[in-house]
């Protein structure tokens, strides 16, 4: 038997951990030799970090220990983008990649191995970054707190882009709010981009020593203690990963972290002990298998997003309103798995193609079929040392009909009223299998079993998808709440069956 002390330097609190095995003996031998801080570089400033800093936002960091004041914080929850910043971080070929994210829900301890780029680093040689020019030359700032995000998500544009469209500035911007200027002047600031030189300002940055430091660094696992009991590891690999899972399974597990940074900026969940895997390409590609998808948990949903346009159309539309770039650049699939709302907006679609979830430890792996994941309000079936590894998602199938579905009061950026899920197998005018799913109307997910069972060997018509809607309003509960009573989700759950034959009746028109 093995046991680990360590000793905090700040409040000299002791901290043991006991392990047993030649396994865990390796373990207590790695945590005492891991890196015990992190690196990352701001602008073209090298940047480490230690103990209880690493667990600031970015955000507060920057505007707090380092007066780089251009950055804002206005909603502390992702939503607004004023404190939009570029990320680059080492992708599997250990090569920098770059995207916007938003700064208020991103915490030091993701950025080790990374490149922060903040509105200060912009400018070469005192010049204004065209960005900025447009924005002062076509008016687009007034009281001007939300104008570094819009100049950073529209310098990532012309960085990425080859001529700028007004559809793709918008699209850009759906993650910036601006409350006094108006956008008009924001997209025409865009569009004059066309105009201008193309500037490439991340050719100013030495990228090539960053990505060399980095491959090295990367090859080192990470442990930080902060004040009190705060504790921070980043594995080298999954199965160091595993190892500190079983070892300390209090370890709050951080990828994207936004729905997390967002509840510890509020004061409702202060992140503590914290295990951080975004980096784990392992877990982290998508790749055609067996007719289907396979997905590691930390794909970000930009990702997803992408292979979805081609593969999964439907869920591309879901996608493709639910959250902003700042959002889904960061947000993974497996953490929208695991915080297991019932308003969470891709479960319908996986609860009715039939996804597996690969659940890991070190003892091995299990898959469970989604539909049997979920026990209870945010809870489900997967044990303390076990970490969700991978989503294997079948396609549908070429006789299927499958839509999906979201009822929010705004369109864009907003939670779910009521959503559903509707995966038909019809031949020969009969439907043949019958898969619902419906969230926000339970504490859970919920399958619409009696409805499905209604729908199995019945001719496709409208009569039989209206009755079926009544049984399926008959069979959920949902409770009335600020986004709608339960007579009006019952509703929606109704009409939303009558939708779906609408729809797919005049797609088969229209083919």
């Amino acid at each position: 038997m093995v046991n680990l002390c360590h000793l905090q330097s700040h409040s000299h609190l002791l901290f043991c951990f006991t392990f047993t095995g030649l396994a865990q003996k390796l373990l207590a031998y790695q945590l005492l030799t891991m890196r015990e801080k992190i690196v990352f570089f701001l602008n073209h400033e090298r940047v480490e970090i230690h103990g209880a800093e690493a667990f600031m936002p970015l955000s507060t960091w920057l505007r707090e220990r380092k007066a780089m004041t251009g950055t804002k914080v206005v909603c502390s929850e992702g939503d607004c983008g004023a404190c939009t910043v570029i990320l680059g971080w080492l992708n599997r070929e250990k090569k920098l990649e770059y995207r916007i994210i938003d700064s208020c829900i991103q915490f030091l301890f993701q950025l080790d191995c990374c490149h922060v780029i903040t509105v200060e680093g912009l400018t070469r040689n005192g010049n204004l970054h065209p960005a900025q020019q447009a924005m002062v030359e076509c008016f687009g700032s007034q009281c001007g707190y939300c104008t570094p995000g819009f100049v950073m998500a529209l310098a990532h544009l012309q960085e990425e882009a080859q001529g700028i469209t007004a559809a793709a500035i918008r699209e850009k911007l759906t993650g910036n709010l601006c409350r006094c200027t108006g956008y008009e002047a924001i997209v025409k600031a865009g569009l004059t981009l066309n105009e201008k030189p193309a500037t490439r300002f991340l050719a100013g940055f030495d990228r090539k020593a960053m990505e060399a430091e980095f491959g090295l660094l990367s090859q080192q696992s990470v442990k930080i203690s902060g004040a009190g009991e705060q504790l921070f590891f980043k594995p080298q690999n999954l199965g160091e990963a595993l190892k500190l899972r079983q070892a300390i399974p209090q370890l709050k597990i951080i990828a994207g972290g936004t729905d997390l940074g967002v509840q510890h900026n509020k004061g409702r969940s202060p992140l503590v002990q914290a295990m951080f895997i975004a980096h784990l390409h392992e877990i982290g590609d998508i790749k055609e298998v067996n007719g289907g998808l396979e997905i590691g948990a930390v794909t970000n949903w930009t990702d997803v997003l992408r292979v979805a346009e081609k593969k999964l159309p439907a869920l591309h539309e879901i996608l493709s309103i639910f959250a902003a770039a700042q959002i889904r650049n960061a947000a993974t699939i497996g953490g929208n798995i695991i915080n297991a709302s019932p308003i969470a907006d891709s479960l319908p679609c996986l609860f009715v193609l039939g996804a597996r979830l690969v659940l890991a430890s070190t003892a091995g792996e299990r898959e469970v079929d989604i539909n049997h994941f979920y026990t209870g309000y945010k809870k489900f079936d997967m044990q303390r040392d076990e970490l969700l590894t991978k989503i294997i998602l079948p396609l549908p199938a070429q006789d299927s009909l499958f839509r999906l579905y979201k009822v929010s009061k705004r369109r864009y950026l907003d939670i779910s009223t009521a959503t559903l899920g509707i995966n038909l197998r019809v031949s020969g005018g009969k439907i043949s299998e019958a898969h619902a799913a419906a969230g926000g109307v339970a504490a859970t997910v919920l399958r619409l079993r009696s409805a499905e069972k209604f729908l199995t060997g019945q001719n496709f018509s409208a009569e039989v998808l209206t009755e079926a809607g009544r049984i399926a309003a008959a069979e959920i509960q949902p409770l009335s709440d600020v986004r709608g009573s339960a007579d009006y989700r019952k509703s929606l759950i109704r009409n939303l069956f009558s939708k779906f034959y609408s729809e797919t009746t005049t797609m088969e028109r229209v083919g």
